[in-house]
């Protein structure tokens, strides 16, 4: 369960990352984080610290990839995970994928689990749906949530606002 809990924390910073790139002024992060952050990565430069949820996350920079570290309060390393490009995927999640032609992919996140190992992230929407899924390296979806999009009403009227005053 916690296992779950944790990986859906994980999700819900990739979409609070991809609505909003603020930062927490003052966050105060533990210094068995910080300390732990230093050790698995020697030779990276935190640029900014999150809380989500349980979870600290350092956004650094290793190379030229972005990448994010997640800790627990303890300074236990969760896991890893970016932002990647549909070129960079295993080729069963790529298939996976490819079976919601009618959605454009909006983001992909790659994240790399202590304890489960690999797994990708999607987001994909069309005009009336948001789908978010977690997949397995072999395209096996691990959990899945569809969002219905609220259509924008203020369109509709302001359309019979129009033709109401060019009648007059």
């Amino acid at each position: 369960m916690k296992k779950m809990i944790f990986a859906l924390a994980v999700f819900a910073y990739c979409l609070l990352v991809a609505v909003t790139s603020k930062a927490q002024p003052g966050l105060s992060v533990p210094d068995a984080v910080k300390k732990s952050f230093s050790t698995h990565f020697k030779n990276s430069q935190c640029s900014r610290w999150t809380k989500v949820q349980e979870a600290y996350v350092a956004t650094f920079t290793e190379g030229i990839d972005w990448k994010d570290a997640y800790f627990t309060d303890d300074g236990e390393l969760k896991g890893v995970g970016k932002y990647i490009t549909g070129d960079r995927l295993p080729m069963f999640v790529e298939q996976k994928i490819n079976e919601y032609s009618n959605y454009e992919l909006l983001e992909l996140y790659q994240y790399e689990c202590m304890e489960n190992g690999l797994c990708f992230f999607a987001v994909l929407k069309n005009n009336k749906h948001q789908i978010a899924l977690r997949m397995s390296p072999y395209g096996d979806v691990t959990y899945s949530r569809k969002i219905r999009i609220k259509q924008n009403k203020t369109a509709s009227s302001d359309i019979a606002l129009n033709k109401k005053n060019n009648q007059e």
